[in-house]
């Protein structure tokens, strides 16, 4: 078996599991003592991933703000056709940068300013086993995926996602909002992933809830 990072999934929701609402707005849904939670999850990983929609949208910087770190992570874009502007912040001088692309992606403006793996597409975008093994053999041992969720949905289905850290807010959104996770998802509740409740906690207004997979 290939020596693989520990993936912890992040995500921040509501109390219906929805991330954004239907216009696209998403700041904030939990409180600033849950945000400064997930910035320490940052210091604490040496990588910090999210996929090329959450980059799209919310052009992030991924750095560790509202939290002492050691050292910043690395920050990983899963970006299959190299759709990463030139202007995004996660190309800031702030933290290293790895952009991860299809191996016939014309990522020519992304030269100079990040460093781009490429990697073979396959049909839900990017072999993410060849792409932790990369990470890996750069010495990454844990990886703080923060979304979003077709990039967690396919982490999942893989059965790539080690732990689970949920913020969840005290907030109902409904109507359109997008859930956290996408892709194909359980056929019957016979098929769902089932996950250990680990610990629950209280931060600000929210609830923090960590937890393992089911062996």
């Amino acid at each position: 078996m290939i020596e693989r990072p520990f993936v912890l999934w992040k995500c921040a929701a509501s109390l219906d599991g929805r991330i954004v609402a239907a216009d696209g707005s998403s700041k904030w849904i939990t409180s600033a003592e849950a945000r400064a939670d997930g910035h320490r999850l940052r210091g604490e990983c040496g990588a910090v991933m999210v996929g090329s929609g959450t980059q799209r949208a919310d052009d992030p910087q991924l750095a560790v703000r509202d939290a002492e770190a050691v050292r910043q992570p690395l920050r990983i874009i899963v970006d299959s056709n190299a759709r990463t502007p030139a202007s995004a912040r996660v190309l800031d001088d702030a933290a290293p940068t790895l952009i991860a692309v299809a191996d016939d992606a014309d990522a020519s403006h992304l030269e100079g300013r990040a460093e781009v793996l490429r990697l073979p597409r396959v049909d839900a975008g990017l072999d993410l086993d060849l792409l932790l093994k990369a990470l890996s053999e750069r010495g990454v041992r844990a990886i703080l995926l923060e979304g979003g969720p077709t990039l967690a949905g396919s982490f999942l289905a893989a059965g790539l996602i080690d732990q689970v850290v949920a913020y969840i807010a005290p907030v109902l959104i409904g109507g359109g909002g997008r859930p956290a996770l996408a892709g194909p998802g359980a056929l019957n509740i016979a098929d769902a992933k089932r996950f250990q409740l680990d610990d629950v906690v209280r931060i600000g207004l929210d609830v923090r809830l960590t937890a393992t997979p089911l062996k």
